[in-house]
């Protein structure tokens, strides 16, 4: 039995060492220290792999936003808005940071500094949706620290939507159209040929 206790007491130190870092984020208890514009007007419409939104942010030095120097990176998402949530579990915002899947969509990761801005095109892979912009600042483990977003708390303000790529591209409809019409006149002429051999 001294034996066990011994071993756990040993095991012990290392298993909180190993479970540490993999412990869940909250949203809720991180600081909202960064502020985040983004360029688009709200209301307005972005075509994917087409336009180009600006986006900046800048540490919100009224707020208490804790340790600074465990600042190390920055990641700034595409989020969806609660209106092109609903009834999409894979969508669903979760306060655990692990499980959540509000912000699917990076639109960049850069070393923090006190402020920083990225120039981005709407990439052809975003769907059709309402979004905002979120900004989390990242520790040397890579686990969120604080955030900042374009959009206000209950996510209803500064508000843009885009418009995905649907369908197919032009050049496939056109070489779609040509191989049908390429076996209708195949299929004409073996049943031409499949006749005359019939009267013979």
């Amino acid at each position: 039995m001294a034996a066990l206790i011994s071993y756990q007491v040993r095991v012990l130190p290392f298993l909180l060492c190993y479970l540490g870092p993999s412990a869940a984020v909250l949203f809720s208890s991180l600081p909202k220290t960064l502020i985040v514009t983004a360029s688009p007007s709200p209301g307005q419409v972005l075509y994917a792999g087409v336009d180009q939104i600006n986006v900046t942010w800048a540490i919100d030095q009224s707020q208490p936003g804790g340790t600074v120097s465990a600042y190390k990176k920055v990641k700034v998402s595409f989020c969806y808005a609660p209106a092109s949530q609903a009834d999409r579990g894979w969508r669903k915002t979760d306060d655990n940071l692990k499980k959540d899947k509000t912000c699917q969509f990076k639109i960049t990761t850069q070393p923090y500094a006190t402020a920083g801005s990225v120039a981005y095109t709407v990439e052809r892979s975003i769907p059709t949706a309402t979004f905002f912009v979120r900004a989390y600042v990242l520790d040397s483990e890579e686990a969120e620290v604080a955030y900042g977003q374009s959009t206000d708390a209950q996510k209803t303000t500064n508000l843009f939507d885009v418009v995905g790529i649907t369908g197919l591209h032009a050049s496939l409809g056109i070489a779609a159209a040509c191989f049908s019409a390429f076996s209708v006149v195949a299929l004409a002429f073996f049943f031409v040929v499949e006749k005359r051999k019939a009267k013979k």
